[in-house]
């Protein structure tokens, strides 16, 4: 799951912009309580309601959900945290066109807590869609148009199908050999794994220069790793 040491963090959210679609969320912040802030606005992040906002951004906590603009990395805008030399240090802004130069946040979004420890976070958020369905089968995926999630769980396929209720109808009538199913809990989503996760290709040759930026980072923001020391090691870091 990752190394985070949001337990313990202040919590609480520092100030939320409805209309312009952005949360700032302190790290102790626990996703249960953030995702039911956002909902009484009918708004979400596509986070599982797992664990606390640090440590879902310290592990990449994606659930089902792929990468894309709607989750993270790409959902964290800006990131306030500790390195390990005690230095706090902000990264990204505020909003997204305040986002320039190198992206440190990309870098802190799944670094297990090895680079520092997270604070506080400001992350976009997104309208709650007016329909979601969720089915369950072995049939195939191939006649949807840009399913929500089309995820694994052992050798079952979940499909989830969200927008306009139209829309929703219409992308249901095409699917063969599932049902319509519960939505996952907390504890399922996070066992789901994304088709495009499933037979990832290995590394390509430039995974070496890949890790010596990686250990430089390391070496500037924790030189005695006393941050997620273990993770270190398991991520080729020291």
């Amino acid at each position: 799951m990752g190394v985070s040491r949001s337990a313990g963090l202040a919590s609480g959210v520092v100030g939320f912009e409805p209309d312009e679609l952005v949360v700032h969320v302190r790290a102790g912040t626990t996703m249960v309580d953030l995702a039911a802030i956002l909902a009484a606005r009918a708004q979400r992040v596509r986070i599982p309601a797992v664990g606390t906002v640090g440590g879902a951004i310290a592990a990449r906590r994606n659930g089902p959900y792929a990468a894309d603009n709607a989750a993270l990395p790409n959902i964290a805008l800006r990131i306030r945290a500790v390195d390990g030399t005690g230095r706090a240090f902000t990264a990204g802004g505020a909003t997204v066109k305040n986002v320039s130069g190198f992206d440190l946040v990309k870098v802190l979004v799944g670094s297990r807590g090895t680079l520092a420890t997270i604070t506080e976070v400001t992350l976009r958020t997104e309208p709650v869609p007016r329909a979601s369905r969720w089915f369950v089968g072995h049939g195939s995926t191939a006649a949807l148009y840009r399913p929500s999630v089309v995820a694994r769980l052992g050798d079952r396929t979940f499909v989830n199908l969200e927008g306009h209720p139209d829309d929703v109808m219409e992308q249901s009538l095409l699917i063969r050999g599932f049902t319509e199913c519960e939505t996952p809990d907390a504890a399922q989503m996070m066992e789901l794994v994304p088709i495009d996760r499933l037979g990832t290709p290995s590394a390509g040759p430039d995974v070496e220069a890949t890790h010596r930026i990686a250990r430089r980072l390391k070496e500037f923001f924790d030189p005695e790793n006393s941050l997620a020391p273990q993770a270190s090691v398991e991520m080729g870091l020291v």
